[in-house]
C-alpha cells in the first residue's frame, strides 16, 4: 500500500494531539517498518518544520522532528507539471490540491488525513488514519 500523509497526520504525532495521535503514530510506525510506503509532499515538510518550531520555540527540535520524519517517509518530488495541474484546478486550498496532485502522480492508493472534506473532488481515495489501519490490520 502506498499512502500520502497529509500534514495533520504528521503533526498529530509530533505535537501529541489527542485523540488523534495514536492512530497517526501507528500509520507512521507501519511506514517505518516498511509495511506501507509512506510519502509526504515538499510543502508538508516545510510546514511541519515551521509549525514544530513555532509551537516548541526550538529550531533544534524542529530539525530533529523533520530528521526523524525523513527516516520514516519519502518526500514526493513536485514537478513543474504537478504545480500547473494544481494551479489550473483553482481549488480553495492550493496546498491540499497540490498534495492530491502529487499523490495521484506517484500512484498512491490513499491520502491519509483527518480532513477528508479538504480532498473531495480530486479523484483520489482519502481515508482517515483509523480507516487505513482497519484495511491493514
Amino acid at each position: 500500500m502506498k499512502i500520502m500523509c497529509d500534514t495533520n497526520v504528521i503533526l498529530d504525532v509530533l505535537l501529541e494531539r489527542e485523540p488523534f495521535a495514536e492512530d497517526s503514530y501507528k500509520i507512521l510506525e507501519l511506514c517505518e517498518e516498511h509495511k506501507i510506503d509512506g510519502f509526504v509532499s515538499v510543502s508538508s515538510v516545510t510546514n511541519i518544520f515551521y509549525l514544530v518550531r513555532k509551537y516548541t520555540h526550538s529550531t533544534e527540535l524542529a530539525y530533529k522532528a523533520v530528521g526523524k520524519l525523513l527516516e520514516i517517509v519519502k518526500v514526493c518530488s513536485v514537478k513543474n507539471n504537478d504545480i500547473l495541474i494544481a494551479f489550473q484546478k483553482k481549488a480553495k486550498n492550493f496546498e491540499d490540491c497540490l498534495v492530491a496532485t502529487c499523490a495521484k502522480s506517484i500512484h498512491c492508493d490513499y491520502i491519509a488525513t483527518r480532513n477528508k472534506r479538504d480532498f473531495e473532488g480530486f479523484e483520489i481515495s482519502v481515508l482517515a488514519p483509523n480507516e487505513i489501519l482497519l484495511k491493514i490490520l
